[in-house]
């Protein structure tokens, strides 16, 4: 039985090797992970602390890689960004961090690029009625962007029709 148990910890290694081959993830969903798959405390730290010395695990390079991925892809504000990083368990200072390197003008480039889709999907036209100005400031808001980033998308979109 006593063999077992040095194979059994490879295992946990291996396991948490082949998910992260498939993306990258933070220490407490890794933790998590090897937990749903049976694997103890012992074997689950054991795996852990050779992943974080290996630079297998990275909280920080997995949460710039997420605040990027989000953005780029999913057109997502910082507000929303942040909480889901909280969620996936990074401290509030790698996230305090991360996010304090993002400008307002990059967060407003992405509730443009966010909002551009909204119209699109929409069929909206400047100026917008009341209505639609709500509906789109909500979608934003949805989306996590800070009120002045979608103020000033929504009075962009505005001067763009009077030009």
């Amino acid at each position: 039985m006593a063999e077992e148990k040095p194979a059994h910890k490879q295992d946990a290694l291996t396991v948490a090797l082949r998910f992260l081959s498939y993306r990258p993830r933070s220490v407490y969903e890794a933790s998590e992970k090897l937990k749903s798959k049976g694997f103890s405390e012992p074997e689950i730290n054991s795996a852990l602390d050779y992943l974080l010395k290996s630079g297998y695990l990275d909280d920080e390079k997995f949460a710039d890689l997420l605040l990027g991925s989000r953005t780029r892809n999913k057109n997502w504000g910082l507000r929303k960004i942040t909480a889901e990083l909280d969620s996936k368990g990074i401290s509030k200072d790698i996230i305090k961090k991360i996010v304090g390197e993002v400008d307002s003008a990059q967060e407003a480039q992405t509730a443009k690029a966010a909002f551009d889709k909204w119209v699109k999907k929409n069929r909206a036209q400047a100026p917008l009625e009341r209505k639609e100005f709500e509906k789109a400031f909500r979608f934003l808001h949805g989306r996590g962007f800070s009120t002045s980033a979608i103020f000033s998308v929504l009075n962009g979109f505005k001067n763009d029709s009077i030009e």
